[in-house]
């Protein structure tokens, strides 16, 4: 176990490391993620440039660590706040809706679609990852809620569930479609278009269960 000065040293690491990265974030907003340099975020951050080398080794692992941080606490959140609904159509449009609302409150995460290029894209290519690992921590519930009650369309893996719902969130984030900021009317695309190329109808599973088929067999043949 840590003694008191330990500690305090811990502590006040953590302090300065948040600092910079909130910094760096402020300022990718603020002037873009090309024009943040390190001085940049030294001068805002009123630190000394030996210290900022202490914690990062440039602006882009500044933006690498503040993306990861981000998406880690969606993940986080998403474990404590997410509510079962007893529909499972409403379920995968809320946890869809949900993880919309996290992109859009998360500080480091809005970076990497105000600056939607593929220079920035290429800039933190591998953290892109955890945007994946955030999207399967958030699909997989309802996944295999889906895969147990034999809901899933013939074809549908957890991996391909994943992709399509990233795509799907992905591109309203980057394309300013007219209903994407009318949560009603979101809702609405996400129902009709979205949940039936996942799942069929508890109606439809129940027809195939029905002609000999045991309910929860990885796939629906429509």
């Amino acid at each position: 176990m840590p003694d008191g000065r330990t500690g305090r040293l811990q502590a006040r690491a953590e302090d300065t490391r948040r600092v910079i990265l909130d910094t760096a974030v402020a300022l990718y907003l603020s002037q873009g993620a090309e024009n943040t340099t390190v001085s940049a975020i030294i001068k805002r951050a009123r630190l000394g440039r030996t210290t900022f080398y202490r914690y990062f080794k440039d602006a882009d692992d500044v933006l690498r660590h503040a993306v990861t941080r981000d998406f880690d606490a969606v993940m986080t959140d998403f474990h404590t706040q997410r509510y079962e609904h007893e529909d499972l159509e409403e379920q995968l449009v809320e946890d869809v809706v949900w993880f919309i609302r996290q992109l859009r409150r998360r500080p480091a995460i809005r970076v990497l679609f105000v600056n939607n290029s593929a220079q920035l894209y290429e800039r933190i290519d591998e953290t892109l990852a955890v945007c994946f690992n955030a999207a399967l921590a958030c699909s997989r519930p309802s996944f295999e809620r889906a895969r147990r009650s034999g809901r899933l369309r013939e074809g549908v893996t957890l991996e391909k569930y994943v992709e399509w719902c990233m795509f799907v969130v992905m591109s309203l984030q980057t394309v300013a479609f007219p209903f994407a900021r009318n949560e009603f009317r979101l809702r609405q695309m996400l129902k009709d278009f979205v949940v039936p190329s996942l799942i069929v109808t508890a109606e439809d599973a129940d027809a195939v269960v029905g002609a000999g088929e045991p309910s929860g067999a990885g796939g629906i043949r429509t």
